[in-house]
């Protein structure tokens, strides 16, 4: 019995702390609900929708019209309001990034036509203080890469540099081994030494194709206890997943030795002819339910 009972314990203690660092990949909307006369609605049916999935989430306001709803996947969401004697409200644009908490207030008015309201430039961050930079998807795409490791974009983050000894990121100064890397809210840490997995010791071992990125936070300092486990920064990622549109993009790198430039003693850069390519599909197997994605 007493075995039992330490299985038990053991079993709700991890839960609990893969619940407690599941909230740090996602994100979450909050808001209050008003009439015309900026009193506010109780109960009022809120819902909220991915754009992108048709996931839905249906909330009721409190006494106070506040609603929140949390563990949201990074997308672009829209939101309805209504309530008996008021036209339902909608709110378009609202776009949420990895570990981004967003006010959105919704007002109602006492017509019989729908209010629709472009959320996108007039929403605000409620997030707790820190210093945190998200690179987005377009950020991710375009720009141009030398080995398409997508945890290589966190340099362009303020105070975020790679060693030059063992080739990890450095956070505001701090040795790389003392930073976090997160994967949809799992530890995607070197189990030995920390930092990035691989490390200096295997600068070829098997990561994530930059193709199946999504976006990524890169928070330096003063983070919330969600992320834990770290003296210094904190490089939050998600994957991408399947959506109601196909979607796929294919690519072929090369970098050929006899294009590089040499140095001052005359020696190329590239000892060797490097080859890199793959790609990505992703889409719908039933709208709305069930989802499939794949890189290479």
């Amino acid at each position: 019995m007493r075995t039992i009972r330490s299985v038990t314990a053991l079993l709700m203690l991890l839960s609990a702390g893969a619940w407690s660092q599941s909230d740090g990949n996602k994100a979450q909307i909050s808001g209050t609900v008003f009439d015309a006369n900026r009193a506010v609605v109780p109960n009022a049916k809120v819902k909220i929708r991915n754009t992108g999935t048709g996931l839905t989430r249906e909330l009721i306001t409190n006494a106070t019209g506040l609603y929140r709803a949390v563990l949201l996947d990074a997308g672009s969401y829209e939101l309805t309001a209504e309530s008996a004697g008021f036209a339902q409200a909608k709110v378009e644009g609202v776009y949420l990034n990895v570990g981004m908490s967003l006010g959105v207030d919704i007002a109602l008015q006492a017509s019989a036509t729908v209010t629709t309201i472009d959320g996108g430039a007039s929403l605000m961050n409620v997030a707790l203080p820190a210093p945190a930079t998200t690179i987005n998807q377009q950020t991710i795409n375009k720009l141009p890469i030398n080995g398409r490791r997508f945890h290589d974009l966190a340099v362009l983050t303020p105070t975020v540099q790679v060693d030059p000894q063992r080739r990890q990121l450095s956070f505001a100064g701090q040795r790389g081994i003392n930073a976090n890397v997160m994967l949809d809210g799992a530890d995607y840490n070197q189990p030995f030494f920390g930092g990035i997995r691989g490390g200096e010791r295997a600068s070829f071992a098997f990561t994530v194709p930059q193709g199946a990125i999504q976006e990524f936070q890169v928070v330096i300092t003063g983070y919330s206890p969600e992320y834990g486990r770290s003296t210094g920064g904190v490089l939050n990622t998600i994957t991408k997943s399947g959506s109601n549109q196909f979607h796929g993009d294919a690519f072929y790198q090369l970098r050929h030795k006899e294009l590089g430039a040499k140095d001052p003693v005359q020696q190329i850069a590239a000892l060797e002819t490097q080859h890199q390519w793959g790609g990505s599909v992703g889409g719908a197997i039933k709208k709305d339910k069930l989802f499939f994605f794949t890189a290479f």
